[in-house]
């Protein structure tokens, strides 16, 4: 899903979202892996399964410096993922999009973890996303990373058409 979008914005998809998928599911992997060329896979450990999942999480968690984390529906594993995501990236904005349902439900039910109440009742999820992230409407998007220009003022549209 987020590759044909990323397609049909002009977005580079390898160059914005590194896919990491344990090895241990390889045989289901979905065809479409065959299309990534940012899939990054992570070693099976002692052939268990929440032990192959937990290292898939902190290599990930690890290896990048995220801004932020988007959890959507899912299963049990979701609440690992984000306890572990706010563990390792203690800086980073966490949006438990507790609209969706599945067990991204069970954090909202945390005494642990305070959330706004538009993450369980807005299905405007575009809009949701903007004010959540931070991400200006007007914002333009680059194709690549490179392109992108770090100043949030310089990627607006406005700043764009008259600079051009």
């Amino acid at each position: 899903m987020v590759l044909v979008v990323s397609e049909s914005m002009g977005v580079d998809y390898g160059k914005w979202v590194k896919l990491y998928q344990s090895r241990l599911f390889e045989e289901d992997f979905p065809e479409e892996n065959k299309r990534f060329h940012n899939l990054n896979l992570t070693d099976i450990i002692d052939g268990d399964r929440e032990k192959s999942l937990a290292h898939m999480r902190e290599k990930m968690f690890r290896e990048n410096k995220f801004h932020a984390a988007v959890f959507i529906g899912g299963m049990g594993g979701v609440v690992d993922e984000f306890l572990l995501f706010r563990e390792l990236q203690p800086r980073a904005a966490t949006v438990p999009v507790l609209s969706t349902g599945g067990a991204v439900l069970e954090l909202g039910a945390r005494r642990d973890v305070g959330f706004s109440e538009d993450l369980s009742k807005d299905f405007d999820y575009v809009s949701l996303f903007h004010r959540h992230l931070n991400i200006d409407k007007r914002e333009m998007r680059f194709a690549t990373p490179e392109e992108q220009p770090s100043s949030q003022s310089e990627r607006l549209w406005a700043f764009q058409t008259k600079n051009s």
